[in-house]
């Protein structure tokens, strides 16, 4: 989760980035428009993607893989830097007997996580109560307002000062400044080309997004960016068929002097800055706007491949490495008198220590193995998230065997060798998912079947019984 909110954080910032360098300036609204749009959803999907690649491959002589460790050495990073500080990090194992940790081992009080995930939710609460109370003052405005049609629109006449605003089909106005006739057709035309246009929508999607994600700066920079947009494309429609832009910046200015705006809706005062204004008689430059859209091609491109999932295909290479390489030697075990199985370090010495390996394609842990005098006696397994998946540790006649195995911290096998068993047999165990014993059955010292053996349905009833001498079947109880 922590990878996935660096990495669509990098991601809305270069996206931004490009906006600000290369579009926002250009008298091409409607075009920046889709763009920021398409920046928001993009940049919020983009690094849950999947597609696959080779390492080897290169775009504009870059490999895959440089541009990949690019945004994923800095994600991961900052992903195990957070990790560490709310997540106390557990013992490491200092012999071979392994356990699963019990809910008494790892307590019951609240955590750092819980913490921060109760702040984010209510922080988002508030903001979505604050959202919705946007939504409800509007409605209250519509309510107490007279209504006068105006094509598809509705005019919101409002007996208090207020500056000229719309949202969706309703534009709210000063009802004495309307009915004064101090109203210009211009400013109301700049209202209504919000509403043909339906910038509230753009609007509702970005207040939304801020909802959720409220803890990423680049959400306020593109609200901000989304509405000005709005007023340049309101204004490049009312000057297009104004008589003189100037008057039409003058007219905006005595609209926009010091009157109460609502939340969520489209103001005609928003940031009237001298950008706002100049972009009023800005040219239009076909050659300078079409280069610079072509230009987004090969960095939206270059974007989804740094920043996306990749499904590496690798060729020749194993999916595991290790931190220790170790070897079997047939020579060094006639020499030592060890058993066939025996691990050598590159030295030629039987090992003694811990083993791991990892994944190749994103180097979590993937096995950790224990070693004593060049035997395995025991070993973890984990998932890529590092969720256990089995653990199993012993040695018995000089073989390693499977002692216990955990599949997510749950024991599903048992095998007790006659060596730490009191009445001198062995016994091996299973069970079901739901905990209830699935079969159990006793050995000899040289592993041949002796005694009962039983086997059980998941609801602990007996399904067959038989008993064993010298491992063969002598009777069939059930």
């Amino acid at each position: 989760m922590i990878i996935y909110l660096v990495k669509s954080t990098l991601l809305l910032g270069g996206l931004f980035g490009v906006y600000k360098l290369l579009l926002e300036n250009e008298k091409m609204h409607h075009f920046n428009r889709f763009f920021l749009l398409f920046a928001l959803i993009f940049g919020l999907t983009a690094p849950l993607a999947t597609f696959d690649i080779y390492p080897e491959q290169t775009i504009a002589g870059i490999k895959m893989q440089q541009m990949e460790q690019a945004v994923n050495e800095p994600a991961e990073a900052i992903s195990k830097s957070v990790e560490s500080a709310i997540i106390s990090e557990p013992a490491t194992a200092s012999n071979t007997e392994v356990a699963p940790a019990t809910s008494a081992e790892t307590g019951g009080g609240i955590s750092t996580t819980d913490i921060l995930f109760g702040l984010y939710g209510l922080i988002a609460l508030f903001l979505f109560m604050r959202f919705m109370g946007g939504l409800f003052e509007i409605r209250n405005k519509v309510k107490v307002g007279s209504h006068q049609k105006a094509g598809s629109a509705t005019l919101v006449l409002l007996d208090e000062p207020i500056t000229p605003q719309s949202f969706f089909s309703f534009v709210f106005l000063d009802k004495e400044q309307f009915e004064s006739g101090n109203i210009d057709a211009e400013i109301l035309d700049h209202e209504l080309t919000h509403v043909r246009q339906f910038h509230s929508l753009d609007v509702l999607v970005i207040e939304f997004l801020k909802v959720i994600f409220w803890f990423n700066p680049f959400m306020y920079l593109y609200k901000q960016a989304i509405q000005l947009n709005h007023e340049f494309l309101a204004d490049e429609s009312v000057v297009s068929k104004a008589s003189s832009a100037s008057d039409y910046q003058e007219m905006l200015i005595r609209a926009c002097s010091g009157k109460k705006t609502l939340n969520a809706t489209s103001s005609i005062d928003f940031s009237l800055t001298k950008k706002r204004l100049r972009m009023m008689v800005r040219p239009f430059s076909l050659l300078r706007s079409g280069s610079k859209t072509v230009l987004l091609l090969p960095i939206l491109a270059l974007l989804t491949l740094t920043f996306c999932n990749k499904e590496r295909e690798y060729k020749d290479q194993s999916p595991h490495y290790s931190d220790i390489e170790l070897h079997f030697d047939k020579k060094r075990n006639e020499e030592l008198g060890k058993p066939i199985d025996t691990h050598y370090t590159s030295s030629g010495e039987p090992f003694t220590g811990t083993q791991k390996i990892y994944y190749t394609e994103n180097d979590s842990l993937y096995m950790e193995m224990y070693f004593e005098d060049g035997l395995n006696t025991g070993s973890v397994m984990y998932e890529e998230d590092g969720d256990v998946v089995r653990q199993k540790h012993g040695r018995y006649l000089d073989f390693t065997y499977t002692k216990e195995i955990y599949i997510n911290e749950h024991l599903v096998y048992q095998n007790i060798p006659p060596t730490e068993s009191e009445g001198g047999m062995g016994h091996l165990r299973g069970w079901h998912k739901n905990g209830q014993l699935s079969y159990e059955v006793s050995y000899t010292g040289d592993r041949v079947e002796q005694g009962i053996m039983t086997e059980y349905d998941e609801e602990g009833n007996i399904i067959t019984q038989e008993r064993y001498e010298d491992g063969e079947v002598v009777e069939k109880i059930q």
